[in-house]
């Protein structure tokens, strides 16, 4: 990472993201422990972090301290434009 970079990143939006993708990486819905694992966040940290994600339907909660990807996402990637195929 530049200096640039790491001056202007948002921490806590880099660890929404590292548990997005973490979330990504798993088929079946992950329990709080193991995606605290996975990103190396503090348990309280991720739970924290994972409920705004939930508040904001980033994220479901599938059963008290297990989550999996959110319909929002699925909402919002339909919104992303396909780039225009070369004929």
């Amino acid at each position: 990472m530049s200096d640039n970079t790491a001056k202007s990143s948002i921490q806590v939006i880099d660890r929404m993201f590292t548990l997005l993708d973490a979330l990504e990486r798993h088929n079946a819905p992950v329990n709080l422990k193991q995606l605290a694992a996975d990103t190396l966040l503090h348990p309280s940290t991720a739970h924290r972090i994972l409920s705004a994600m939930v508040q904001n339907r980033m994220v479901d909660r599938v059963e008290p301290g297990s989550y999996r990807l959110g319909a929002r996402l699925q909402e919002l990637g339909r919104l992303v434009p396909m780039p225009d195929r070369p004929d």
